[in-house]
């Protein structure tokens, strides 16, 4: 049972660490345009993906929304929805 309780545990915190990791991606996108030039190498969500993880920032399509999602959510202001939802719109773009 406690190596089902650590397992579990283990578990919650990488998917923390993952939609964290898309939480820590758009904000780089928004603050870092070398960082935003660099994803324009990538063609494919897939491949953008790929790349973030052998950058030690991976995560997945599903974390990436959820974490867009927490972000709305967090705005106080209609210019940082705005902000948001462009990044949100230029991620897409990849598809």
């Amino acid at each position: 049972m406690i190596l089902l309780i650590n397992n579990f545990t283990n578990l919650i915190n990488l998917t923390k660490m993952s939609l964290q990791n898309a939480i820590n991606f758009i904000s780089k996108v928004d603050l870092d345009n070398d960082f935003l030039k660099s994803c324009y190498t990538f063609k494919f969500q897939a491949e953008l993906l790929q790349g973030m993880a052998a950058q030690q920032i991976g995560f997945t399509h599903a974390e990436i929304e959820d974490a867009f999602n927490v972000l709305e959510i967090k705005c106080q202001t209609y210019e940082q929805a705005g902000c948001v939802k462009e990044i949100k719109a230029w991620y897409q773009l990849f598809r």
